[in-house]
């Protein structure tokens, strides 16, 4: 009972981070709905340490990160201590990896990345703060997948972006995306929920990720996209079993473009995520709803994975495809870290590199708005 107790004491301690982090930005209403998080958690405490078999003050525990966890050593069946890289360190693998991208700005090509955050929540948002703001700064619009709310909003907070995100599922992912000041949103985010609803398998409604939609302007060039953010279903299974999955969501979220286009509210579209298959295989036939719709993929040119395994490249599962939107640049995907010293970051930053492009732009006339 105590340790559980100790466990809700410790995301007490992360949503009140958070909540300080959202009246510092000024994000009240994010601000508001974290308070009322926190209510609810502290009431359920109430009742457990009032079951409580001995009082909670005689308990001490260090803080989660800290804490060595046991890692089997592969091949040994022995037990070594792992202790988890400081955030130096994951700043010195992210120098290793972006030295020639520089921090965004408010004029020149918009620059887009998707990014799967492997377990992104917001323990590990607050724990890896600087290095994940210096990395956010790489980027105007970032498609992040494999994370949740609360996690965005603390890295929305700490970086000054816009955000938009879907709802979680029962393994706490969601799909959100960070929006650079200089872009400006555009009417109604969409929530593609019924991604999750599969026929035949009611059973992972609640385990598969839905898709986020928001139609934006570039502030600097007046260019007006859709965004879409997408993580679609896992290999687990393997991929006879799932491929047909993943056509299905790319076919429901087709229908759902064709419906936008017949209202005359879809125009430009750029979509990013996670496919969870390597789109730049010609083998590779689910996603054919998206190529017969017309979104062609932007090409990846050097060959890089996205996707590693143990370490092991597994193709590009990552990137974009897109309609209508003429100057993107390729896909740029960073040199994996190669060094046994920084093979952690497979592990403990993400399992998957992050992919880029630019969409070349001008500035607009002083005369439009």
């Amino acid at each position: 009972m105590n340790q559980s107790l100790l466990d809700s004491l410790t995301e007490q301690r992360k949503l009140l981070d958070l909540l300080e982090a959202c009246v510092k930005a000024g994000r009240l209403d994010w601000a508001r709905e974290t308070a009322s998080q926190i209510a609810l958690a502290s009431a359920t405490m109430v009742t457990a340490i009032s079951g409580a078999a001995a009082p909670l003050a005689l308990v001490e525990v260090a803080p989660a990160p800290e804490v060595p966890v046991q890692e089997s050593k592969p091949g040994t069946g022995r037990n070594r201590e792992y202790t988890p890289p400081s955030p130096r360190q994951v700043q010195s693998v992210l120098d290793k990896m972006f030295a020639e991208r520089a921090e965004v700005g408010t004029d020149g090509n918009i620059v887009f990345c998707s990014f799967n955050g492997h377990l992104l929540d917001l323990e590990k948002a607050q724990r890896l703060i600087e290095p994940l703001k210096w990395f956010i700064k790489r980027a105007h619009v970032i498609a992040f997948q494999e994370t949740n709310r609360d996690a965005l909003k603390y890295l929305s907070n700490a970086t000054g972006y816009g955000l938009n995100v879907s709802h979680r599922n029962e393994r706490g992912q969601a799909v959100g995306i960070l929006f650079h000041p200089r872009i400006k949103w555009l009417g109604q985010p969409i929530y593609h929920d019924y991604l999750c609803d599969i026929p035949g398998h009611p059973e992972w409604k609640t385990s598969l990720r839905p898709a986020v939609q928001r139609k934006v302007r570039d502030l600097y060039s007046g260019t007006e996209f859709d965004i879409v953010d997408i993580h679609t279903k896992s290999n687990l299974g393997g991929p006879e079993e799932t491929a047909p999955v993943r056509q299905l969501q790319f076919e429901m979220l087709v229908a759902h473009l064709k419906e936008q286009d017949q209202a005359g509210t879809l125009g430009p579209v750029i979509l990013a995520g996670d496919m969870n298959t390597p789109i730049d295989n010609p083998a590779t036939a689910e996603i054919k709803p998206l190529l017969d719709y017309g979104l062609s993929l932007v090409p990846n040119p050097m060959g890089r994975s996205t996707y590693f395994f143990r370490g092991e490249a597994r193709g590009q599962f990552d990137g974009f495809f897109a309609r209508g939107l003429t100057g993107l640049s390729p896909v740029w995907i960073p040199v994996p870290p190669e060094s046994r010293g920084d093979k952690w970051f497979y592990r403990e930053l993400t399992d998957h590199m992050p992919a880029f492009c630019e969409l070349a732009v001008l500035a607009k006339p002083e005369k439009q708005d």
